[in-house]
């Protein structure tokens, strides 16, 4: 037994090595280069802004997945989902499903945060440029903003708004096979059956899929027509400013209605029929 355990710390170190060696080989070659040219608070703030963004990407992805995750495993599993291994005689060990996929929530929910911290702590240029943003002193002529707000804070709102949305997708499609193995949705003769909480739960992840939808349309993508390239220039052109413009507008407001319609349908235990008709209406919107 103990010799199992040195070789697995041996290879569990050797691989650790493997990974996080040429990282601090490189890291200590970039001190040394900062610190001979005189310029280690750029390097130090470099490293301080990344520690804070994986310690808050991270945490806020935590929070959110494993919230989420517990939320759609709370109350008592009326049919639990039993799977039976082995087909002889007498029965072989069973495995609960439900309870292995409760436990399975926190390493879920760790390892995504690793991954979310490490994803946000590539960021920290974008949050440097914004902490230490000037102003141009120049107004675009469509928005009437500073040149430098397309600079320097609209990276970081579109940043925000990514993160936010791929956390509200992950949380939705880890939670929809817990609530079908748990039984709280059931395809019927009568078409889709949902439990009431789990109504109103899938219902509030959507809706906040909506509201990000409108923000981003509202928030960046509506000021990046001034990037826009359908003209012979690279700028807002007329067909960017009279119509993608309102439709960008009308779109965000679409999604905003989508995404009350939404609640709506969750609280009035309505959810399929009014998600048909939110989800189909931004689409044909957004199409149109």
């Amino acid at each position: 037994m103990l010799r199992r355990r040195l070789i697995f710390i041996l290879i569990f170190s050797g691989f650790a090595a493997l990974f996080f060696l040429p990282t601090v080989i490189a890291l200590l070659t970039d001190w040394w280069w900062f610190q001979e040219i005189g310029y280690q608070i750029v390097f130090t703030r470099e490293l301080l802004t990344r520690l804070l963004l994986f310690l808050a990407v991270g945490g806020l992805t935590f929070l959110v997945l494993y919230l989420n995750l517990r939320t759609a495993q709370r109350g008592v599993v009326p049919d639990a989902v039993v799977l039976r291994l082995g087909q002889s005689l007498p029965p072989g060990p069973q495995v609960d499903v439900t309870r292995t996929l409760q436990r399975a929530s926190l390493p879920i929910a760790l390892f995504l945060a690793l991954l979310g911290g490490l994803a946000g702590a590539s960021a920290w240029d974008l949050v440097l440029q914004l902490i230490h943003a000037t102003p141009f002193g120049t107004q675009d002529p469509i928005f009437s903003r500073d040149v430098g707000y397309y600079v320097f804070t609209l990276p970081v709102i579109a940043a925000a708004l990514r993160l936010l949305t791929t956390l509200a997708f992950l949380s939705l499609i880890l939670v929809l096979p817990l609530y079908w193995v748990r039984g709280d949705l059931v395809f019927g003769p009568r078409g889709l059956g949902i439990e009431p909480s789990a109504g109103l739960h899938l219902a509030a992840l959507i809706a906040v899929l909506f509201v990000l939808t409108g923000l981003r349309l509202w928030l960046v993508d509506t000021p990046s027509l001034l990037y826009s390239t359908t003209g012979p220039l690279v700028g807002a052109s007329y067909t960017d400013v009279h119509a993608r413009l309102p439709a960008l507008r009308v779109s965000a407001v679409v999604a905003f209605l989508a995404a009350a319609g939404m609640l709506i349908g969750g609280m009035r235990r309505q959810l399929p029929r009014y998600g048909v008709w939110a989800i189909g209406g931004y689409f044909a919107v957004a199409f149109i």
